[in-house]
């Protein structure tokens, strides 16, 4: 028979080893239920981003639908709300077609768009040929910075492709970045006819062009602010004169901020995508650019 005492020191081991073995299983049972709640958390928020992705798609979609398909005028798209099965979104509808196109604008509404800006750096027909050397195709060759009268001196070198946006007008010789943030609001990529429509233009733009000036574009102004058959026709009148450079009918491109508001669970989203007239009729619209940021419109 075993000493009392041994038979203590052996249960007390035992004891000891099962308290460790114990122990042991509950930190990995806890490990596993840290693990669980981490992947059901990153699978809730993953959910969520796909339904949001999902109602910026449908509304983006709904908004080429009422602009292109039920030629809706922009004013009755511009401030709608709606409730999809996802959420809600409002949609913010403007258009490219009032500013300068650094892509098909001709020489005379470039040089607008610069005396428009206020800038002084160089003259307005200057900034106009820089422009268009930029932009016209050919071989490489250096332009660098020029003299008052647009001749270049070797330096930079031009892109002899389109611009494909604003920021690349920082690298287009002569121009700082104060005249870049003055011009913004007056060009785009997004104008392909070129030409600028009538409802759209700022007063300031309009009244930079050769035959209109500040007293026809104030009156332009004036009647579009309600827009009837009768005030197209009156405003088509008025810019006969400039009938190359300003046009009456309606924008090929829309510019819509689709937002939507915080749902309890996270922060406002939103998307600014750019639509325009599709070239088939199989292909009614089409997306020119999609911005995440909806700060950026």
């Amino acid at each position: 028979m075993r000493p009392p005492s041994r038979l203590c020191g052996d249960s007390g081991y035992i004891l000891i080893s099962v308290l460790a073995v114990i122990a042991l299983l509950s930190g990995l049972v806890a490990a596993l239920l840290l693990l669980g709640r981490a992947a059901t958390d990153s699978a809730h928020l993953a959910s969520r981003d796909l339904r949001q992705d999902t109602l910026l798609q449908s509304a983006a979609a709904l908004a080429g639908y009422q602009l292109f398909i039920l030629k809706r005028p922009l004013e009755t798209i511009d401030g709608q709300q709606l409730r999809l099965d996802a959420g809600v979104v409002t949609f913010r509808v403007t258009s490219d077609a009032g500013k300068v196109d650094l892509n098909g604008s001709g020489k005379a509404l470039l040089a607008a768009a610069y005396q428009a800006s206020g800038s002084t750096t160089m003259r307005p027909e200057v900034f106009a040929a820089r422009i268009i050397a930029w932009r016209e195709p050919g071989n490489m060759r250096p332009t660098g910075r020029a003299d008052t009268d647009g001749n270049s001196s070797p330096g930079q070198q031009a892109r002899h492709g389109p611009f494909r946006t604003l920021d690349d007008l920082a690298f287009v010789p002569g121009l700082a970045a104060d005249d870049i943030a003055r011009l913004r609001p007056f060009l785009t990529v997004f104008n392909p006819t070129g030409r600028l429509s009538a409802f759209f233009a700022p007063e300031t733009l309009m009244a930079a062009i050769a035959g209109i000036g500040k007293t026809t574009s104030r009156e332009i102004v004036t009647r579009r602010g309600k827009r009837t058959a009768e005030t197209e026709q009156a405003i088509a009148n008025l810019v006969l004169v400039a009938a190359s450079q300003i046009d009456t009918k309606p924008p090929r491109t829309y510019r819509v901020v689709i937002e939507c508001p915080p749902d309890g669970k996270g922060s406002a989203t939103g998307v600014t995508t750019v639509l325009s007239a599709g070239a088939e009729s199989t292909s009614p619209y089409q997306v020119l650019a999609w911005d995440d940021d909806v700060a950026r419109r």
